[in-house]
């Protein structure tokens, strides 16, 4: 079964510049892991300091891992001097991709 995650950011404007490059660095480790489907972060296109997250995994164990790995440890560390004014993370069990 896949795992997706579906998460939306809304960074203080003083910080997103940082939080953006820091989060580059994430995507590339990221994309290397094994089980990584899909890693993406993207900026909305109306709400300035808003940034999507979209990700994709093999299975829960796989996204469990990514959790232990070095780079989010450090990215996590990072993110405790980040102000956001709102989040919100989903978590999806997915039985089916497809296209439309």
């Amino acid at each position: 079964m896949i795992v997706a995650i579906s998460a939306r950011f809304e960074i203080a404007p003083e910080h997103l510049s940082d939080y953006l490059q820091a989060a580059a660095t994430v995507i590339r480790e990221t994309r290397k892991e094994p089980g990584c489907r899909l890693y993406a972060f993207s900026r909305d296109i109306l709400e300035e300091n808003v940034v999507w997250i979209s990700e994709q995994w093999d299975s829960e164990e796989d996204l469990q891992r990514h959790f232990t790995t070095a780079h989010i440890r450090h990215f996590r560390e990072f993110l405790t001097g980040v102000r956001f004014i709102s989040r919100d993370v989903r978590k999806y069990s997915v039985t089916q991709v497809g296209g439309i």
